[in-house]
């Protein structure tokens, strides 16, 4: 081959390959043809086409016989032995391919607020590029995550609890921090807030000097927060002054607006300047708890290197959070 030049295939397509394998394996054109479904004149030409891009006659035609019989020359024993390797990488192609994409694309459960308390502004980009894959984050609330959970459909991650740690059979879980829940108002309005509280530094919510004058805003029950908060809204609150959302940010926005305060956890509140909060008494109101968890059964040991992978990309996840929270 000259400087320069570009290698080319010696076959032009892979469909000569099967038909000649079928001949192959059949030593007819006829019964190849009924092979794969087409007419003997396909088969007939897809061998022409091999022996005149190989520059080799590949079998000899038997002139008797009703099924139009042949044999193969020595060329084409050659040939056979290696369209059979070749058509079997072919058809192991897709699965490989299949397992190749599982392995680096990881499915990371992170509910809004512990999303920004535990990777800060770390981009969803760059949290693929760190864990060496593609990343889908299931950016919603913990309650509904951890039904996702439940069904084993998310690989790692972290998701909150109140009252109880979350148990399910072949997930790892540590609770890495806790948070109580406080009255959360807007930072630069506060004078609904104060109207009622005046000079009182802590919300009592079994007051309905302090409830009845205010409007509340809760979050709905794919969030933990309904389960912590709003029950003990809706035994002190009358139900026309709560308002329900579906998100955490349609919630600020609301609390921000000043039309509404809300129950939130401490950590939703802390790093947002726009946000005020002070402690709530009056009722046992649980912690927020936040759990990282690793779903153990999704790191499948049957396929190569894949449990390893995704085993050093659970790990990786765990460092990121580590630096986040050391740099607090």
């Amino acid at each position: 081959m000259a400087a320069g030049e570009v290698a080319m295939a010696s076959i032009d397509n892979v469909r000569d390959m099967e038909l000649f394998q079928l001949v192959a394996e059949l030593g007819s054109f006829t019964d190849a043809a009924a092979a794969a479904r087409v007419s003997q004149p396909t088969v007939s030409l897809a061998i022409k086409r091999l022996e005149q891009r190989l520059g080799v006659t590949l079998v000899e035609r038997h002139r008797f016989g009703a099924k139009g019989g042949v044999s193969l020359t020595e060329a084409g024993l050659v040939l056979m032995r290696h369209t059979a390797s070749i058509l079997g990488e072919l058809d192991r192609l897709p699965e490989e391919l299949q397992q190749a994409d599982h392995a680096s694309r990881y499915n990371v459960g992170l509910p809004p607020i512990i999303s920004a308390y535990l990777l800060g502004a770390e981009s969803i980009d760059t949290l693929a590029s760190r864990l060496g894959g593609e990343v889908d984050v299931q950016s919603v609330g913990s309650r509904r995550l951890m039904r996702q959970i439940e069904r084993h459909a998310v690989d790692f991650g972290a998701v909150a609890s109140v009252g109880s740690a979350p148990s399910v059979g072949g997930i790892q879980t540590f609770r890495i921090a806790s948070f109580p829940f406080v009255l959360a108002y807007a930072a630069d309005n506060p004078h609904g807030v104060r109207a009622v509280m005046g000079d009182r530094a802590v919300f009592d919510i079994s007051d309905p000097a302090m409830t009845g004058s205010l409007r509340f805003v809760t979050l709905g029950d794919d969030f933990v927060h309904s389960k912590a908060a709003t029950a003990y809204l809706r035994s002190h609150v009358d139900a026309t002054r709560l308002i329900e959302v579906s998100d955490v940010n349609t919630m600020k926005a609301i609390i921000i607006s000043g039309l509404a305060v809300g129950l939130m956890a401490s950590v939703a509140v802390d790093h947002d300047d726009r946000l005020s909060s002070m402690p709530v008494v009056g009722a046992d109101l649980p912690d927020f708890d936040v759990y990282v968890f690793n779903d153990e059964t999704r790191q499948n040991p049957t396929r190569d290197g894949d449990g390893e992978r995704r085993e050093s990309a659970s790990q990786r996840f765990l460092g990121i959070i580590g630096e986040h929270l050391a740099s607090r």
